[in-house]
């Protein structure tokens, strides 16, 4: 008896499933914000480690509460609810100031926004905000993006910054600061309602992988009864 192939049929299984696969993905999604304290409501410390789940301050002086540099919670522009973050230096060459908190549990290739809103009390020209990565068991760097400098305008104005977790990171350092390094002495943002989201990896989830391992031994066992 001569072999007989049903092309249509065999296209028919595999369309399906491919259109099994495509719904069983864990497709990319958003998290929910990663930060603790995103609109500094609650105090910010400056007793160092751990940096997960908390703001940490840091100034030229260390005095987050006088001095020439300050980074500190305000109540004096919240954008929303009773308090801001303040960042300011007034009358000081060379110096710096601004916050930062850690993020856990990353995972190198996730993909990753840290945003936020600030704006300016007076002037505001050495901003820099970035995120660097770090390597949990070793505690140390592994890289970090480039500082994006932005200006702000004196009401609230969004910013953002995306990106990609390097091989050998599992730790997100969200930085936000001002310096005095360019010659502008007197500096003054705040800054309120800070994100940070990962995107999902996309992988198969188990019930798909079982359905495709069944939809392939069909495929098998029909073409072996075509030719017998």
């Amino acid at each position: 008896m001569p072999v007989v192939f049903r092309l249509g049929d065999d296209m028919k299984l595999t369309t399906a499933l491919l259109l099994a696969l495509s719904l069983g993905l864990v497709h990319s999604t958003a998290s929910a914000n990663l930060l603790a304290n995103p609109g500094f409501e609650d105090p910010i410390t400056v007793d160092g480690p751990p940096f997960v789940g908390i703001w940490q301050a840091f100034s030229f002086d260390g005095d987050q509460t006088t001095g020439g540099d300050v980074a500190r919670n305000s109540t004096l522009m919240p954008r929303t609810g009773l308090q801001s973050l303040e960042v300011g230096i007034f009358g000081v060459n060379n110096s710096f100031a601004g916050v930062f908190q850690d993020v856990a549990g990353l995972v190198a290739g996730q993909t990753v926004s840290y945003d936020g809103w600030h704006k300016r009390g007076g002037t505001a020209s050495d901003i820099e905000f970035r995120i660097e990565w770090r390597d949990s068991v070793s505690n140390t760097e592994v890289s970090r993006t480039p500082n994006s400098t932005p200006t702000p305008g004196n009401t609230y104005e969004s910013f953002s910054l995306g990106s990609v977790v390097p091989a050998g990171a599992d730790t997100a350092r969200v930085v936000y600061s001002i310096q005095s390094f360019g010659g502008v002495t007197d500096q003054q943002v705040f800054v309120d309602d800070v994100s940070f989201t990962a995107d999902a990896i996309v992988t198969p989830a188990p019930a798909t992988l079982g359905l495709l391992g069944l939809g392939g031994a069909m495929l098998f066992l029909r073409r072996r009864r075509r030719i017998s």
